[in-house]
């Protein structure tokens, strides 16, 4: 019975982290696991995976090329760390929306110094999406 009691307890406290969970790690989650997709290589997938914003500001193929491109340039990804998350209702050069902003120090074999920004969007689903990618 106190196996059962505990597992419960367990159940309830999981439950209650993952509702409670702030909404910038909800877009920063969302944010890593869709960079995960590009540096795959799974450029189509991660295309479909991102917001309405990003897919109606650039189609699949362009996306498609525009990433490989890049990524062809910097090399392989050598390693990535979480530098800042910016939470706000605007992003320049996008519409109006809640945002986050996720930026990374990042390191490729062709560039050893980066930063790359991940911006999610909350969409109406109650999903975060990326809506914006950049390397600099």
């Amino acid at each position: 019975m106190r196996k059962i009691g505990l597992i419960l307890l367990f159940f309830t406290f999981t439950v209650g982290l993952a509702v409670a969970q702030a909404p910038e790690d909800k877009a920063r989650l969302a944010a890593e696991q869709w960079i995960v997709l590009v540096d795959d290589g799974q450029y189509e997938q991660s295309w479909k995976e991102a917001s309405k914003i990003f897919r109606d500001a650039l189609s699949s193929p362009d996306w498609q090329k525009k990433a490989e491109t890049d990524r062809s340039h910097l090399g392989q990804k050598q390693s990535r760390k979480l530098k800042d998350l910016k939470l706000g209702p605007t992003v320049k050069g996008l519409p109006a929306g809640q945002y986050v902003q996720v930026k990374y120090q990042s390191s490729y074999a062709n560039k050893k110094v980066a930063l790359e920004t991940v911006t999610a969007v909350l969409e109406p689903d109650g999903n975060w999406r990326v809506a914006a990618y950049s390397i600099n």
